[in-house]
């Protein structure tokens, strides 16, 4: 298969030109079937980037070191303190945050790398079915169950990348909103639970 990936614009174009040239004259080459959900995922990864890249990605990183730092810092506070369920959901609101958090940098780095790797391979997809090749680019038989197999592997790959894009964002949400007042909260629990009261 060609080293070369197709833009949405260039693959929708020779979609036409096959449909209005090849099939006509030709009959179906193999793998027709699926330019049209092929060329479909790709529009789908292009609004969902759209969207991930309107997010303010770069506040995870220092989310996260703000409510690791507060969190060491009441932990530290309430060491060997024992607390109910009701005094202990402010430290759980905050705890909840910092697991959203830390996994955010993890999330953002596999989503730039699925991004670039799945809609090259849809490209290149896409651009062997209009070419009618016969062999990838590893020397592999292009046939019929091949491209069967490759488009079903690329579309779920799609898929599960456009669902990690949604929960990425969500939990990017989630994690920096409201953190200083979650922090804040989680403090001033802290230290009311650890302040000897004053005897008169």
């Amino acid at each position: 298969m060609k080293q070369l990936a197709l833009t949405p614009q260039r693959a929708f174009m020779w979609s036409l030109f096959l449909l209005g040239t090849g099939i006509a004259s030709c009959g179906p080459k193999p793998g027709t079937e699926h330019l049209d959900a092929l060329q479909r995922t790709l529009v789908q990864l292009d609004s969902a980037e759209a969207l991930y890249r309107q997010a303010p990605l770069e506040s995870a990183a220092r989310a996260f070191a703000k409510a690791d730092s507060a969190l060491v810092a009441i932990e530290a506070q309430m060491v060997g303190l024992i607390v109910n369920l009701e005094q202990g959901k402010p430290f759980s609101a905050l705890d909840e945050r910092h697991r959203m958090l830390r996994r955010q940098p993890g999330r953002q780095r596999r989503i730039e790398q699925e991004l670039d790797r799945t809609r090259r391979q849809i490209g290149h997809l896409i651009e062997a079915i209009v070419d009618g090749a016969t062999v990838d680019a590893e020397g592999t038989p292009i046939d019929t169950a091949y491209l069967n197999k490759s488009a079903a592997d690329e579309l779920r790959i799609a898929d599960h990348l456009v669902e990690e894009i949604g929960i990425a964002l969500k939990f990017l949400e989630r994690g920096t909103i409201d953190l200083d007042v979650v922090i804040q909260n989680a403090d001033s629990t802290a230290r009311a639970l650890t302040t000897i009261p004053t005897q008169p």
